[in-house]
């Protein structure tokens, strides 16, 4: 996962929605449309995902739609690769490990970005209604 690194206006933050040009990030790669992305903004983490792309001569531009603050733990696990998923409580260790379509689509309807990005609001209402 990559991270852009930005400071982020109030508006910004409401508006949930950033632009940014490739050539301000540090980022090794271009993005693509629908990747996923953690922005980090005052030592804080959000998501974000990649909803459009423009090239010009001179830089790339991205728009990304923000998400939900990602506790700062959690945010750099994933930025190494090494997130532990373990059991909320004892009745889960049953099934520790086993993640399920129903569990899926529970995670996708709970998150915000299921409520703004029309294909996982589609996606997890599917997964819902089987």
């Amino acid at each position: 996962m990559e991270l852009i690194e930005t400071q982020l206006s109030e508006f910004t933050t409401r508006s949930r929605s950033l632009a940014v040009t490739h050539s301000e990030t540090r980022l090794t790669r271009g993005l693509e449309y629908g990747e996923r992305v953690l922005v980090r903004s005052a030592g804080e983490y959000r998501t974000a995902l990649v909803v459009d792309i423009e090239f010009t001569s001179e830089d790339t531009h991205y728009r990304l739609v923000l998400g939900g603050p990602v506790p700062a733990d959690i945010a750099e696990d994933r930025l190494l690769g090494e997130i532990v998923v373990t059991p909320a409580d004892k009745a889960a260790e049953k099934t520790a490990g086993k993640v399920t379509v129903e569990d899926i689509a529970m995670l996708l309807s709970r998150s915000g970005s299921a409520n703004r990005i029309p294909l996982q609001r589609q996606v997890a209402r599917r997964l819902l209604d089987r």
